[in-house]
């Protein structure tokens, strides 16, 4: 049916159903024949979910527009509207004319246009409005839509840590800017500028509506996790037209904005230096400068007393793994001081409360890798009593086996506990023996993994689930790569490895939707890959060279955007960094979790 759609704020009219190929993922629209339809008069019709207008045609459309539900927190007077529809077929000129009150606003092709669009100001964005396309020719007219943005916007427009559909943060570190992305928008707003990068040179500005990247209109971008987010999304499109741009040579990227007195295209030069070869984001000399600027950047932010910026229980040790995965002993002082840090502050692992899973699972496989990389005896203690701890700790499942919940003090989701925590702790299991000590935190959970796992001979489709009652396949990532890489670490080999694997490969882009963590979960599932399965891990990775492309500020590092299920209280541009410099290390397999063999190598330093 057509009519005005209000998601967060987002007005959008749509006259035709999404091509088969993204029916299967992204938000259906409606088919302007089964709607209440505009008033056609004149040589006017809809076939096909489409809107034709001949000679002498129109349609009028009555149109309520409900207020934004973060409206109190702006400026009234800074609210506008972006109206636009995409014209498929064109042997006349089209008008588009929006009319509230004695306001009247139009827009009209000229020549041939893929898109016919008009900026309304906030007098027309009452309660109703009328709004009226017409044609001295023939025309063939779709996607129209109607959205609201406000000139001046803030973060307070993004969505909720943990939000579905966003309003989302879209960070291009390339050109030197953040925007506001919502969810079925043909627009996006520009929310901040880097000092001193392209965008600010080019003459970009905050407010500033972006409707087409490389001279093509923007399509309606999708924020739900899947193919349609990875292939059509406003972060995809700005990523994937820098990695054209790259091959093919050339330094700018062409963005249309329309502002308040009309269109304006603006080139902003790409700060890269070198070509993009196929190795890309893993090897050759671009992948060589954003692993060099992550490990700068975690130099440069590591604290005097060894911690990281962003949440303590995880940023350290992802720090420090950092570090241990270059190799490099000029970097034994900032991994010891790390390692001191964790010490001083959980000495006793059997002594730790609340969440405290996560911070011993994240340590302990920092600690086992720095033992490995050393040899140095200090954390040896603490890895031994995690260890044989961590077993009497467990509490019974409402199936009837053993199972981690956040912490040791009992089992969330009326004991159906979860596989999160435990696929981080079966890693430092498997790392705990190439250290010598005798672990068996795998054994005592491994009929709770098992039954949460959905087996594919039981019908199951391979990915490891959330429980046993949520055995998902849009939050999967981390707990399926990082229970593969255990499974690797072990020595193992089997079905389950095999078919978690296959299931990352098939549904990549749901990467980043890990539940509640984001970025280091993405990370942590792409480690678990390459050494799980290499061969689709090698067809994977390349397919994602776009986001690093998009988010990378070369000198800098990776600029945050907001991941699906993501949490920013991790710290966001610290997570996003920290994450990726881990991952950095797997072309090198400098760390013993990214395929490499246990060498002194930091020993004697």
């Amino acid at each position: 049916m057509l009519h005005p759609t209000l998601l967060r704020g987002l007005l959008c009219l749509s006259l035709t159903t999404l091509a088969p190929a993204l029916d299967r993922l992204g938000p259906k629209a409606t088919d302007l024949e089964e709607s209440q339809g505009p008033t056609l008069a004149g040589n006017a019709n809809i076939a096909d979910g489409k809107l034709q207008l001949g000679a002498g045609g129109s349609a009028t459309f009555e149109v309520a527009i409900p207020a934004h539900p973060k409206a109190a927190e702006f400026d009234a007077a800074g609210w506008y509207g972006y109206l636009c529809v995409d014209v498929l077929a064109e042997g006349g000129a089209l008008e588009v004319e929006v009319t509230r009150g004695a306001h009247t606003h139009r827009s009209k092709s000229d020549g041939p246009a893929r898109r016919v669009e008009l900026r309304l100001p906030a007098e027309v964005l009452g309660d109703t409005l009328r709004l009226i396309l017409k044609s001295d020719g023939e025309v063939l007219l779709d996607g129209l839509s109607l959205e609201r943005h406000h000139s001046a916007p803030t973060n307070k427009l993004l969505g909720k840590a943990n939000g579905h559909l966003g309003p989302d943060q879209l960070a291009c570190g390339a050109l030197g800017f953040t925007a506001v992305t919502e969810h079925l928008q043909r627009a996006f707003s520009i929310l901040s500028i880097e000092p001193g990068c392209a965008a600010e040179a080019a003459g970009l500005r905050v407010g500033d509506l972006v409707v087409a990247v490389e001279h093509q209109p923007l399509a309606a971008s999708s924020i739900d996790p899947g193919w349609d987010w990875f292939e059509r999304s406003h972060e995809a499109t700005l990523g994937r037209a820098i990695e054209a741009a790259l091959r093919a040579g050339r330094g700018t990227i062409d963005l249309r904005v329309l502002r308040s007195a009309g269109a304006q295209e603006l080139s902003l030069h790409l700060p890269y230096v070198v070509r993009l070869d196929e190795g890309f984001p893993l090897t050759g000399q671009l992948a060589t400068a954003l692993h060099a600027d992550l490990i700068d950047w975690t130099l440069e932010h590591q604290r005097e007393d060894g911690s990281w910026p962003g949440t303590d229980a995880v940023n350290p040790s992802l720090g420090g793994l950092a570090l241990l995965g270059t190799r490099n002993p000029e970097h034994r002082e900032p991994i010891e001081r790390a390692v001191g840090y964790m010490l001083r502050k959980s000495p006793k692992p059997s002594e730790m409360k609340g969440l405290a899973y996560w911070q011993i699972s994240f340590q302990g496989i920092f600690f086992c890798e720095y033992y490995l990389a050393s040899g140095d005896e200090s954390v040896l203690p603490w890895i031994s009593e995690a260890i044989e701890w961590l077993p009497t700790t467990t509490h019974e499942c409402k199936w009837g086996m053993q199972a981690f919940g956040h912490g040791p003090d009992g089992l969330p989701y009326d004991n159906k506990a979860l596989m999160a925590c435990a696929a981080h702790l079966i890693v430092f299991d498997a790392l705990a023996r190439k250290c010598g000590v005798e672990a068996k935190v795998w054994e005592h959970i491994e009929p709770y993994v098992v039954h949460s796992w959905s087996d594919p001979e039981a019908g199951g489709h391979g990915a490891m689930g959330y429980n046993a009652s949520y055995k998902d396949k849009g939050e999967f990532w981390s707990r399926s790569g990082l229970t593969a890489l255990a499974t690797a670490l072990r020595g193992e080999s089997g079905v389950m490895r095999e078919k978690l694997c296959v299931i990352m490969a098939e549904r990549h882009p749901w990467m980043l939707n890990s539940h509640a963590y984001g970025e280091p979960g993405a990370a942590l599932g792409l480690i678990g890959l390459s050494v799980a399965h290499p061969p689709s891990f090698a067809e994977v990775m390349p397919q994602w060279g776009w986001r690093f492309l998009c988010n990378w500020q070369p000198g800098h590092g990776l600029r945050y955007s907001t991941p699906h299920m993501g949490a920013p209280y991790m710290g966001g541009e610290s997570i996003v960094n920290l994450s990726y410099a881990v991952w950095s290390s797997i072309p090198s397999q400098g760390l013993v979790m990214t395929g490499g063999e246990p060498e002194r190598w930091l020993a004697g330093q």
